[in-house]
């Protein structure tokens, strides 16, 4: 309908990941209004990725999915969990240091004590600058937990994505390039 329009958004994201550093541009994309709905679709394809049965049979052929994401994250981490059917309940807040970054032990922690009480974790949500303290969670270390344990990575990056386009601030970002959605 729009081919100019599509031409630019298709130049636009590829640049986009190009700059989280993904090879070649490559991956997927999609233009969203605001970092909340962007957490909803990361948390919705990650457990399609997981658990592609889920678009014919519902949530109710799923076993119980857990999400983790830092006790400073942004609170549409929870919607979206409730708006995908997930519930509230199963996203497993990490505790934070004193400077509001994601403690990666607790996260690991968190991921193991899951797993033995028989849920399956499949999404942990980093922070690339949290709305209260402006802090970026160690994403190198996130993504060594991550990959794992087979859980998808996601960078909610609405506050500090921009950072990416500096030459001294990218560095708050290094690991985004490791995550399976930013």
């Amino acid at each position: 309908i729009a081919p100019v329009f599509v031409l630019l958004e298709y130049v636009t994201l590829k640049k986009m990941r190009e700059m989280i550093g993904w090879p070649g541009g490559s991956g997927d994309g999609i233009f969203s209004p605001g970092g909340a709905i962007s957490n909803l679709y990361a948390m919705l394809i990650a457990r399609f990725k997981m658990f592609p049965e889920v678009k014919e049979k519902g949530m109710a052929a799923l076993p119980r999915l857990v999400a983790f994401t830092s006790e400073h994250s942004h609170f549409s981490v929870k919607k979206g969990a409730a708006a995908l059917g997930i519930g509230t309940d199963s996203v497993i807040l990490i505790k934070a240091d004193e400077r509001g970054k994601l403690i990666p032990s607790d996260l690991e922690r968190r991921i193991i004590e899951a797993k033995q009480n028989g849920y399956v974790p499949f999404f942990v949500s980093a922070t690339a600058g949290t709305t209260v303290y402006g802090a970026f969670d160690p994403l190198i270390s996130i993504a060594d937990i991550c990959k794992k344990y087979q859980i998808w990575m996601h960078v909610d990056a609405a506050w500090g994505g921009g950072l990416l386009m500096s030459r001294k601030h990218r560095w708050k970002l290094n690991g985004a390039d490791r995550a399976n959605s930013v």
